[in-house]
């Protein structure tokens, strides 16, 4: 489907020629200051912001190839095909969970120039003002509270208004996004009339829910519009940071793709490890080199990646290295350990509208006039996400579950919950496991539990980064998850049934309709049978303060015991934080950059 666009997406790439490489031997003489493992969100960043001074001579090495020539990637609306199982992903699976009905679901990362940028719905959210302040109270440092991190979103964000031209005046403020960053955020592109209805709703159910007319401003509570990384009808990835412009005009810059970091290099330190480069490989049987790094390593291979390559390298815990024939050069139990996402379920009803986004599913008619649409200038379905509205909430205290004194969010303005507003069917997941409908149209009201407690784990099963680790992420296992889930889809349904919405909704779809909204023991089960993960793995390389003997990595990301060794990725997360985490990555790399400027200057 859409192969008509496939030249168009790939005029629309533009990868450097130069300072790129696929044979780690053409590299693996030369001299750097930096590497960088990873050339997602957080690795492009640092690759981007240190190759800034001339004066240091940096590598990015990545694990996949160039998105250029992927239609899906470059697309907004594709991403509902970009993902699970392309070649440009992972596809890791976790191991079946009893409270998901002992399912093996689907694992996605984004195995391309650009990791998962490439392959995530493009929400832009910052969370709230108390997450970011209860993670600079963990880590002892300011510099990360939210008052501190603002600036840093606003140095990646680069606001443009959305391809459809719609007045968009009053739907956002304009005063809080950044306008000069370099990836590319924007309203809907496409303003079909289920965000109307929505809107409508929201602003004639005052008891329940308020107009939030900017989610990103710290207080996320209530319903209304959220940027998407996407701009000029294009999606906007992380290889902004490493675009054509700044790879071509940087002699200091280099990006190996293809290339596997297998492992870290150690020399002599005082008082402590010293990590001096990497070892890399094309293949499990290609020939490995060594690269060096005179200053730092930096990790940014994801909460997968680099978690697995610390183990790999020496650092975890002794009794699970030893097992596998690893030397440990640093005990530390919690690497790989804390592995959070948040819940989600896809809840689908199908409606009276007419212009969802299942027209160019259903119609060739209708799928040729946008194609056509977006050839000419990069407008229409093809340019919009999946969603232009979401919202969040809280569920109410219950005796014995849950009230002020366990309550796992950051604070009163903090969401236990978010709904995502699907402008249309889609399963781009893979874990739904339902018929998709072949006519009529359809919207979601997906629930997600985005202050969620339960952790899971990464676990090595050999001493080669080639072979996948075992992955748990124990999701819905607490009472607290059970109950605030079942509550959430409560709370979706309360809205669907709200006028004017209810005058739009024809009736629930395949297993959510099947499930007894008056039974909280039904919902559950649905919600057991339904649940996915939203690929927001975190926390596997926690930071703690400076200093502490708990944690992976102190305050400015270097790992604790290790001198020329840091991460920077969502590894780094004390606690699953209540957003989307892509916009949180870029930030805290920016941040980091600095503190690594600072550093070496």
């Amino acid at each position: 489907m859409f192969s008509s666009i496939a030249a168009l997406a790939l005029a629309l790439a533009g990868t450097a020629q130069a300072a790129i490489y696929t044979d780690p031997a053409l590299v693996a003489s030369k001299q750097y200051d930096f590497i960088v493992v990873g050339a997602g969100v957080g690795g492009a960043v640092m690759g981007n912001r240190l190759s800034e001074n001339n004066k240091y001579k940096v590598l990015v090495v990545e694990a996949g190839g160039s998105a250029d020539p992927i239609e899906q990637v470059q697309v907004p609306l594709l991403m509902i095909q970009a993902s699970p199982n392309k070649d440009w992903n992972w596809n890791y699976t976790l191991t079946a969970n009893p409270s998901a009905n002992n399912r093996e679901l689907s694992y996605q990362h984004g195995f391309v120039a650009g990791g998962t940028s490439n392959i995530n719905f493009a929400i832009w959210t910052r969370g709230s003002f108390e997450d970011w302040d209860r993670i600079s109270s963990i880590a002892g440092d300011k510099g990360w509270s939210w008052k501190s991190m603002v600036p840093y979103f606003q140095k990646v964000e680069g606001f443009v208004q959305p391809m459809s031209g719609d007045d968009i005046t009053g739907d956002y403020d304009p005063g809080n996004l950044g306008t000069e960053g370099p990836i590319k955020i924007t309203l809907q592109n496409y303003n079909g009339s289920w965000n109307s209805v929505i809107m409508d709703t929201v602003r004639g159910n005052t008891s329940e829910y308020k107009f939030n007319q900017d989610i990103n401003s710290g207080y996320p509570l209530g319903i209304g519009y959220f940027p998407t990384s996407t701009g000029g009808g294009v999606r906007s990835t992380s290889m902004r940071y490493l675009s054509n412009d700044t790879l071509s005009s940087r002699t200091n810059l280099d990006l190996l793709l293809s290339t596997r970091a297998t492992g870290l290099t150690y020399g002599t330190g005082f008082r402590s490890l010293q990590v001096n480069g990497v070892t890399v490989q094309t293949s499990p049987s290609s020939k490995p080199y060594t690269i060096r790094a005179s200053k730092e390593v930096i990790l940014s291979a994801g909460a997968i990646g680099s978690a697995q390559i610390l183990q790999l390298s020496g650092i975890g815990d002794f009794k699970t290295l030893s097992k596998l024939g690893i030397q440990t050069k640093l005990q530390n139990a919690e690497v790989g350990t804390n592995m959070g996402d948040h819940p989600w379920i896809q809840n689908n009803f199908q409606v009276t509208l007419n212009d969802t986004f299942d027209q160019v599913n259903e119609n060739p008619t209708i799928l040729a006039e946008q194609e056509a649409l977006y050839a000419k200038n990069m407008s229409g379905l093809l340019s919009a996400s999946v969603a232009g509205s979401i919202g969040y909430g809280r569920v109410p205290y219950k005796a014995g579950i849950l009230d002020a004194s366990n309550d796992p969010s950051s604070g009163p303005n903090t969401p236990h919950y978010e709904f995502i507003f699907g402008g249309g069917y889609y399963d781009a997941v893979g874990g739904t496991t339902q018929a998709v409908p072949t006519t009529g149209n359809y919207v979601g009201i997906d629930t997600v539990l985005i202050c969620a407690t339960t952790t899971g784990s990464l676990q090595l099963t050999s001493k080669s980064v080639f072979d996948y680790p075992t992955l748990t992420i124990n999701m819905l296992s607490s009472t607290y998850e059970k109950y605030a889930m079942t509550e959430t889809i409560k709370a979706a349904l309360r809205l669907a049934a709200s006028p004017p919405m209810n005058q739009y909704i024809i009736g629930r779809y395949g297993r959510f309709a099947q499930m007894n909204a008056s039974d909280d023991a039904s919902i559950l089960e649905y919600a057991k049978e339904s649940i996915v993960p939203n690929w927001h793995a975190t926390g596997t390389a926690a930071m703690s303060k400076t200093g502490s003997s708990t944690g992976v990595v102190n305050a400015d990301l270097t790992v604790k015991g290790v001198a020329g060794l840091r991460v920077v990725d969502a590894s780094v997360f004390p606690f699953l934080p209540s957003s989307h985490i892509q916009s949180a990555i870029y930030a805290i790399a920016e941040r980091t950059s600095d503190l690594v400027k600072a550093k070496y200057q």
